[in-house]
């Protein structure tokens, strides 16, 4: 047997250096509960690990103080959170929901900074599907601003809906890429009449005028009677026509 020159590789000393990297590899290897763990980049995360990742209940705070608290799989974001922006030396909400691959998916409640929410349904970081929206009002009611249910697709408000103007109007019908596209009533509350008709892009194509609630004969302001000689034939073939445009936008 060769004799044990000391700082000579041998078969020994090999396997006691492989025995070395393996217990620290294991030590570094994250699972479960852990303390705060900082990265270079500025980030840090206190929480639950699986395989070395985060994955459970945790927190990260990112390096420009925005932080993320709630669940975690497979180093994504996913299950319920909140993430929360720091602004002038104070937390606010941005978002709090359902969470799928990072990316807020389900059902969920986002703040802009203007003071607009939206809560409701998201897909893949944009709203998408059943939602309620309020633009410029009070967010637990809407009071003071506009306020829009019903459906979106691909971020923008798409199929049937309903908004509610801080006037006191309401327009019911449907919508394609964020505006007012196919049939739809648009009630004017402050002067009793409605609107029934199609728009395009956001313009009327074409429609009836009529009270809310009929007055009695000789009401000032009342709406005079249609003088058209077939005014529900002439109206039925704008519809259509209208309707058809409409239609094939959304």
């Amino acid at each position: 047997m060769p004799p044990n020159i000391p700082g000579t590789l041998t078969a020994e000393s090999l396997r006691r250096k492989e025995q070395l990297w393996k217990t620290a590899d294991q030590k570094a290897q994250k699972e479960g509960p852990h303390h705060t763990v900082y990265w270079t980049t500025g980030e840090r995360y206190q929480g639950a690990w699986k395989d070395n990742k985060k994955h459970g209940k945790g927190t990260v705070i990112y390096k420009n103080s925005d932080k993320y608290e709630g669940d975690w799989a497979d180093d994504m974001r996913h299950g319920l959170g909140t993430l929360w922006l720091y602004r002038d030396g104070k937390y606010v909400v941005r978002y709090n929901g359902e969470w799928r691959h990072d990316q807020p998916n389900g059902h969920g409640t986002y703040f802009a900074d203007n003071g607009d929410t939206y809560e409701g349904e998201w897909h893949n970081g944009k709203r998408h599907g059943k939602g309620r929206a309020v633009y410029g009002g009070r967010p637990v009611d809407g009071f003071g601003g506009d306020v829009y249910e019903g459906y979106f697709e691909n971020d923008v408000k798409s199929g049937p809906g309903t908004m509610m103007y801080a006037n006191g109007d309401v327009f019911e019908g449907l919508w394609a890429y964020d505006q007012k596209n196919g049939t739809g009533t648009y009630f004017y509350m402050s002067k009793g009449k409605r609107f029934d008709g199609v728009w395009g892009d956001g313009c009327i194509k074409c429609g009836t005028y009529s009270e809310i609630h009929t007055p009695p004969p000789g009401t000032p302001g009342a709406l005079p009677p249609v003088e058209l000689r077939n005014p529900d034939k002439v109206l039925a073939e704008a519809t259509l026509e209208a309707a058809a445009q409409a239609a094939g936008k959304r």
